[in-house]
């Protein structure tokens, strides 16, 4: 007998799959914090709605969140207080900049309840609800792979995975990728790496992990870009502003940008796909 929540992931599933023509969901992990993620998700949302896309940045690190402090904001309602129903998710959304926006979450409450499964999922299909509003929601999840990030995988369209040239970091995110995998049963991933120096060939990291993924999981692991190490990302974040705002010409600004215009193009063809799905789906082929 199926379970309340696989009952419950079912409907969602379902759910998800009529809406994702709407919006293009994509989480943002890294197999170990201080890869630069959040920072990546941040800029990339600013690029993506300065290309006049509507983009969601969901804060899904529940009670260590750093997006609103990128920011220098201070936002009057955060996740938690949707959680604990005292505001609408609308209401807990802030406006960023022109066709930005940003839901976020809380840092350092001692008793932050803890988010059942069921309860992530009806979260999950809140924010699905948004999607006429929003042409990319970006997730900004905890690092690792934690329960609710594999939740949140399982049901985004896309998975970008973001890597330092570190053999740390680069192990834990084939270990990312292999449970995911697993659990998921997601084959393919998107790769970024990150803070790259002079002495490191990206390709190769990416290469490596490609070859290992394919050869033992039968995953597609997909090198969506690399950004260097630059000065202008730090200086950015003390200064709490997105360093492609600040420093539009730094080496960071233009390597990110080339990923956005490779996530557009990709857009681009789901879009199209999903037309043909929904085609099929009306005609009964």
């Amino acid at each position: 007998m199926i379970d309340q929540a696989e009952s419950l992931r079912k409907i969602v599933s379902e759910r998800i799959k009529e809406k994702r023509a709407k919006a293009h969901v994509i989480a943002i992990g890294s197999g170990k914090g201080g890869c630069g993620k959040t920072n990546l998700t941040l800029n990339l949302g600013l690029l993506l709605s300065k290309n006049g896309k509507r983009t969601l940045i969901f804060d899904a690190d529940l009670n260590l969140a750093n997006v609103d402090i990128l920011l220098g904001i201070t936002p009057k309602y955060r996740f938690l207080n949707f959680i604990n129903g005292d505001v609408d998710l609308k209401d807990v959304i802030v406006k960023v900049r022109e066709k930005l926006e940003l839901i976020p979450a809380n840092s350092g409450i001692v008793d932050f309840p803890k988010v059942s499964g069921e309860r992530i999922f009806q979260v999950i299909d809140d924010v699905l609800n948004l999607e006429d509003n929003f042409d990319f929601i970006l997730i900004d999840t905890p690092a690792g792979i934690s329960e609710e990030v594999v939740k949140v995988l399982g049901y985004a369209d896309d998975y970008i995975l973001v890597v330092t040239p570190e053999p740390t970091s680069i192990i834990d995110a084939y270990a990312v990728i292999k449970i995911v995998y697993y659990r998921t049963g997601k084959q393919s991933v998107k790769l970024v790496v990150n803070n790259v120096n002079s002495q490191t060939n990206p390709s190769e990291i990416a290469e490596r992990l490609s070859i290992a993924a394919d050869k033992f999981l039968g995953v597609k692991v997909n090198h969506i870009g690399s950004i260097p190490y630059d000065p202008a990302v730090p200086k950015s974040v003390m200064m709490q502003k997105p360093f492609v705002e600040s420093f539009p010409r730094s080496n960071a600004s233009i390597a990110l940008m080339k990923i956005a215009e490779n996530l557009l193009s990709l857009d681009k063809v789901k879009k199209q796909n999903s037309f043909f799905w929904r085609l099929t789906q009306t005609c009964g082929l």
